[in-house]
C-alpha cells in the first residue's frame, strides 16, 4: 500500500497563507515563484481559489455549509487513522508521493515527499519502517532490488548522505548533506532553486 497523506494535508494550504513562510518551501521552489505568490496578483489568485472552494462547499451543503477549512481537515484525519490501522495490521507500506496532486501549494515537488515522511511518523509508523519503505521495499516491489534499494557492492549508488540517523528522528531527512547519483556526489547546495 502506498499511503499519500500529504496529498490531502497539502490542500489545507488553500486556507493557510502561512505556508508561504515555511522555510522548506524556500528550498523547494524558486524565489521568483514565492515572490509572485506573495504579490498582490498572487494573493488575488490565492483568494480566488479559496473562494471557488468555498462556493463548491456552499453548493453542496447549502446555507448550513461547514467552514471549508474545518471540512478539509476531515479527510486528513481519516487518512491518518487509516494509516494507523494499516500499521497495526502489518500492511506492507511503499513510500511515494502525489506531486503535484491537488489545489494550493501545499505539495511542492520534493518537499511533498519530505512532508509525507513526517505524516507517517506522526501517524506512528516506526522510523525503521519508514526508511525501509522508501528504499528496499520500493526496490523489491518494482523488481529492482538487484540494482538498488540497499548499499551493496555492485548496486547503483543513488544515495542521500544525511547528517543525522533517520532511525532516531524523522528530521534526519532535513539534514541532507550530499546526494549521490549513480555514484557521483552532488553537494546539496548545488541542487537548491536558483543554483
Amino acid at each position: 500500500m502506498q499511503p499519500t497523506l500529504q496529498a490531502v494535508y497539502g490542500d489545507q494550504s488553500i486556507f493557510d497563507r502561512s505556508t508561504l513562510d515555511d522555510p522548506g518551501l524556500a528550498q523547494a521552489l524558486p524565489g521568483v515563484i514565492i515572490a509572485y505568490l506573495k504579490s498582490d496578483k498572487g494573493t488575488a489568485a490565492w483568494r480566488a481559489m479559496a473562494d471557488e472552494y468555498r462556493q463548491a462547499i456552499a453548493q453542496q451543503f447549502g446555507p448550513k455549509a461547514p467552514d471549508p477549512a474545518a471540512l478539509i481537515a476531515i479527510p486528513c484525519a481519516r487518512a491518518t487513522a487509516t494509516l494507523r490501522v494499516m500499521v497495526a495490521d502489518g500492511v506492507k507500506l511503499l513510500f511515494g508521493t502525489d506531486t503535484p496532486s491537488n489545489l494550493g501549494i501545499g505539495n511542492p515537488p520534493g518537499l511533498n515527499g519530505r512532508r509525507e515522511l513526517t505524516r507517517w511518523a506522526e501517524a506512528g509508523v516506526p522510523l525503521p519502517r519508514i526508511l525501509r519503505a522508501a528504499t528496499l521495499d520500493n526496490a523489491v516491489a518494482f523488481g529492482l532490488a538487484t540494482d538498488v534499494g540497499t548499499v551493496e557492492v555492485g548496486k547503483r549508488a543513488d544515495l542521500l548522505l544525511v547528517g543525522a540517523n533517520p532511525l532516531d528522528t524523522v528530521t534526519a531527512y532535513d539534514r541532507i548533506e550530499t546526494v549521490y547519483l549513480s555514484g557521483r556526489p552532488l553537494a546539496r547546495a548545488s541542487l537548491l532553486p536558483g543554483r
